[in-house]
């Protein structure tokens, strides 16, 4: 596909000259070692070298990674909802968008165990700063979206990400995995910019309504019982607000690796019933980007799963008290990750874990 190769993931005809960079990079041996502790990084670097598919290279290597980043890193891994996904179907997932790149990599290990396929991905281009981080990527159906530009220029690439999206869901009749809005909620407010739907709509055929029905969209949340970037989000946050926050060039990465080997406690993952295309039409006068915007926020608030964190942030912000909810363990955990933070920036972490809390009475939970 011609038209779409500077924001495209790789194909497979690509994929052994990508598995070749991934072997000889510097960290290789030592990733090896993660994923098979007791393996041999001589065989696991043939098998690597072997491999001529997107799929095969998911289906082994990422997707043994994935699991083993469940089995050290997690409390446990649940999920929710697979039986609204039909085999064979594709789907654009629009999720709630907590870690920087667990959050799409943990339905691809769901996909591939229970449907024998992945979906793209949609990531903002900062993520391919380092060409080895664009390699690991686009041999995972990475999808690049531009940012910045001028607005003539950002417009066109919101154009020509829909055109691709839309080719892919409708006529390669592929899954897409997309968050909800542009970047990470780093204050645990999970909220869909209707300028994401207004994206969408851009490339279908037909009005706004029929496109957005056409691309089966379904929600999604992926709840963490502890964020390993939680200090360094509510520290960014602090700043920002204060107008003295600057990016390190090295930032997104850290937040890659963080995510990646720190403890997360519970996870879980919700999958939505795909919004039926009546559900997509607006009442009159009101714009259909704010109308599926707004059904999406209540779906994926519905689907967030609690945890004990949640409720004991909660429960220290706001005086309410939930014992069946959490132990006191949880609580001294939570006072313990905030041990050395400004207190500006305390407050702030403890929002982001009581935040999905406020959101569930916003929705009708009374259950604190």
């Amino acid at each position: 596909m011609p038209d779409f190769d500077d924001i495209r993931p790789y194909t497979d005809a690509e994929i052994p000259a990508a598995m070749q960079q991934i072997a000889d990079w510097e960290l290789f041996p030592q990733i090896i070692r993660f994923i098979y502790p007791d393996g041999d990084i001589g065989e696991a670097r043939r098998r690597l070298l072997a491999t001529t598919s997107i799929h095969q290279f998911q289906a082994t290597f990422m997707n043994d990674a994935i699991k083993r980043i469940v089995k050290e890193t997690t409390d446990g891994f649940t999920f929710s909802g697979l039986h609204h996904l039909r085999r064979g179907m594709p789907y654009l997932f629009v999720s709630n968008h907590r870690d920087i790149s667990l959050d799409a990599f943990l339905l691809q290990h769901l996909l591939i165990e229970h449907h024998g396929t992945t979906s793209h991905i949609v990531f903002g281009e900062n993520l391919l700063a380092m060409p080895i981080m664009e390699v690991l990527f686009r041999s995972n159906k990475l999808i690049r979206m531009e940012r910045g530009g001028t607005p003539r220029a950002f417009y066109n690439s919101l154009q020509h990400l829909s055109d691709y999206l839309n080719h892919l869901v409708v006529e390669q009749r592929q899954s897409v995995w997309i968050a909800q809005k542009n970047g990470r909620a780093k204050d645990g407010r999970d909220i869909t910019a209707p300028a994401v739907i207004k994206m969408l709509t851009l490339g279908g055929k037909g009005n706004a309504q029929q496109t957005l029905a056409n691309l089966h969209i379904v929600p999604m949340a992926i709840s963490y019982e502890w964020d390993p970037c939680d200090t360094m989000k509510a520290n960014e946050l602090m700043l920002s607000q204060s107008g003295t926050y600057t990016k390190a060039p090295d930032e997104d990465l850290r937040s890659v690796v963080s995510g990646i080997i720190g403890q997360k406690g519970h996870v879980h993952l919700a999958i939505g019933k795909p919004l039926a295309a009546r559900e997509l039409l607006p009442p009159a006068g009101t714009d259909i980007a704010e109308h599926a915007a707004a059904i999406l926020d209540q779906r994926i608030q519905r689907s967030y799963r609690l945890m004990p964190s949640n409720y004991a942030a909660y429960s220290l912000l706001y005086g309410a008290s939930a014992p069946m909810h959490y132990t006191q363990r949880t609580l001294d955990t939570l006072k313990a990750r905030t041990a050395g933070l400004h207190p500006e920036a305390r407050r702030i972490l403890y929002e982001t874990y009581a935040n999905p809390v406020v959101a569930a009475r916003g929705q009708g939970n009374t259950q604190i």
